[in-house]
C-alpha cells in the first residue's frame, strides 16, 4: 500500500507538469467575436468590431505561423497577460510574445 501511495505521490505532479508543457504547445483559443463584441460595445470611436475582429484574426494567423519560435515561458506567461480581467486578446499575447522575445521594440517596431 505505501508504494502505491508513494508511486501516486510521484506520478500527479509529473503529470500536472506534462499537461501545462502541452498546453504551451497549443495555440489558445480565444473567442474573438465575444471578445470584439465586450471590447467595442458603447464606444464611439476606434476601428470598432469589424476592425477589432480583423485585427484579432490577423493576429491569430501570425501566432499560427509563428507558435514555434517562441519559448514555453513567453508562451505560459504571455497567455496570463493577454488573459487579464476575462478579456483574452490575440493582439496583445502576439506582441508580449514579440516583446518578450525580443522581436519587437518597446516603440513597436518589429527588429529585423
Amino acid at each position: 500500500m505505501r508504494t502505491f501511495i508513494f508511486a501516486l505521490a510521484a506520478i500527479v505532479p509529473a503529470s500536472c507538469v506534462i499537461d501545462q508543457a502541452g498546453a504551451a504547445d497549443r495555440l489558445p483559443a480565444f473567442d474573438i467575436t465575444l471578445n470584439c463584441s465586450e471590447e467595442t460595445a458603447g464606444v464611439g470611436f476606434g476601428v470598432g468590431f469589424d476592425g477589432c475582429t480583423k485585427d484579432e484574426t490577423d493576429a491569430k494567423n501570425e501566432l499560427a505561423k509563428r507558435w514555434s519560435q517562441f519559448g514555453a515561458s513567453e508562451k505560459k506567461f504571455c497567455d496570463g497577460e493577454s488573459s487579464t480581467a476575462g478579456e483574452q486578446s490575440y493582439v496583445e499575447l502576439l506582441t508580449c510574445l514579440e516583446m518578450s522575445s525580443g522581436q519587437l521594440s518597446a516603440s513597436g517596431h518589429q527588429i529585423q
